[in-house]
């Protein structure tokens, strides 16, 4: 399977004062009584797309809620995930008012017309004269290519469920940890893109979001980890005061992608969030892909559930860390109440330990 590695870039813009005293309830109401917009409503949110499309995500934002609150103990705030189809500003901008989280979201049908559009540009520079119906077929075959080799022989919902499960991780933590923030994910102006995500270290607003992955998402993160178990060789890993400080590695690389994004109104609809597979991002000027990056979250995330007995460590870490505090600072202070080393340098010693032999590498024929 490949790894997929999701960004998630805002831009911080105060959210319009006046429009605080408005219900969720009235917001809602009146956009799903639009013409050609369908809503799904729950207790954890609304979903908001074309006719036909809502039902999907409904089990994934629960189990997301569901997620978060196991580890995070908070309940999530309330999210309304709009779909690649309601492109409409003022609908996005209205539910900025009234829910702490909004979401734009692309379909899997709207991924593939993206990548139908950019196959048959590409065909049509390097064959000209194709037409009609040929041209129709080698988009298709090609179209059906790009996607399974994406897939790597999964299924494709599940991984489109847990990258969404991703980025709502990223969203409920800063709303909960930082509840003051001001950011949107739907109006993204890249000269005011000054950091990865939230106001926290990248490595634990990245922690949050790779716990929300669902299982299949879960297993790219780990099968890369059983590579480098099974080569004893984790020298593409971040020591971990690096790690504890460092600028998220795909971040630049996101930048990018999301200002080249505004010159179309489609680009510009598509919001903050960035999907890539690991053949599409550069490595780093270190030599090391950031792909590499959330494995050691998931890896690092295991080792301190396990070493603490306690699914809750990272929100304990959160709150010290939201308070002014560091990670170094909180070893210091608290590392040995929760059995783990009181230094960076011991942990990442007893981690280095703890990860030979956890994971099993990926199967035969899969990609990482």
């Amino acid at each position: 399977m490949k790894n997929i590695i999701t960004v998630a870039l805002a831009s911080y813009v105060m959210l319009h004062p006046s429009a605080k005293a408005a219900t969720a309830e009235t917001a809602v109401a009146d956009i799903c009584n639009q013409e050609n917009v369908e809503c799904l409503t729950s207790d954890v949110g609304v979903i908001i797309g074309r006719p036909g499309t809502t039902a999907s995500y409904a089990d994934g934002i629960e189990k997301a809620a569901i997620t978060f609150e196991r580890f995070f103990g908070h309940k999530a705030p309330k999210a309304a995930v709009v779909l690649g189809e309601v492109v409409d500003m003022d609908i996005r901008r209205s539910l900025t008012d009234v829910y702490p989280v909004v979401l734009p979201w692309l379909t899997i049908k709207d991924r593939e017309a993206m990548v139908a559009r950019s196959v048959r540009a590409q065909v049509l520079r390097q064959q000209p004269d194709l037409e009609g119906a040929a041209l129709d077929a080698v988009v298709e075959r090609s179209v059906k290519a790009s996607l399974n080799a994406n897939s790597a022989g999964r299924n494709a919902e599940d991984m489109h469920q847990g990258v969404l499960a991703h980025e709502l991780g990223h969203m409920f933590f800063i709303r909960s940890f930082w509840p003051e923030e001001t950011m949107s994910m739907v109006e993204v102006r890249p000269s005011q893109i000054n950091r990865y995500a939230g106001p926290g270290p990248d490595w634990l607003d990245e922690m949050a979001a790779v716990l929300m992955e669902n299982r299949v998402l879960t297993a790219s993160r780990t099968a890369l980890l059983g590579t480098m178990s099974e080569t004893d060789d984790y020298s593409d890993m971040w020591d971990m005061e690096t790690y504890f400080s460092m600028t998220h590695p795909a971040f630049e690389q996101a930048r990018r992608l999301i200002a080249a994004r505004q010159n179309s109104a489609e680009g510009r609809a598509r919001g903050g969030v960035v999907i890539l597979s690991r053949e599409d991002v550069e490595a780093g000027g270190d030599g090391r892909n950031p792909v590499t990056f959330y494995a050691q979250s998931r890896g690092f995330a295991d080792y301190m559930i396990e070493k603490t007995g306690n699914e809750r460590i990272f929100a304990d870490i959160a709150r010290y860390i939201a308070a002014g505090n560091s990670m170094t600072e909180w070893l210091a202070a608290e590392g040995q109440n929760y059995g783990l080393s009181k230094t960076v340098d011991l942990l990442e010693e007893d981690f280095r330990l703890w990860l030979k032999g956890r994971y099993e590498p990926a199967d035969a024929g899969s990609q990482i």
